[in-house]
């Protein structure tokens, strides 16, 4: 399971909201615990959490 946070808004500059994202970001913990990532430019905000899952058994699936 993943999350995804963000903000975009053409009227302000975001530049200096990675403090904010990672407290956003921060709270979705439980969804992904593995991996983070941050974008963050004039007007947009966004950060995410990502948890790998992996199928022990090894079965093969139909996306192989």
């Amino acid at each position: 399971m993943c999350g995804f946070v963000g903000f975009a808004s053409f009227k302000d500059n975001f530049q200096d909201s990675k403090v904010l994202i990672k407290k956003m970001n921060d709270v979705l913990s439980k969804r992904g615990p593995d991996e983070e990532g941050y974008y963050i430019d004039d007007n947009i905000a966004m950060g995410h959490k990502r948890l790998i899952v992996i199928d022990p058994s090894r079965r093969k699936t139909t996306y192989d």
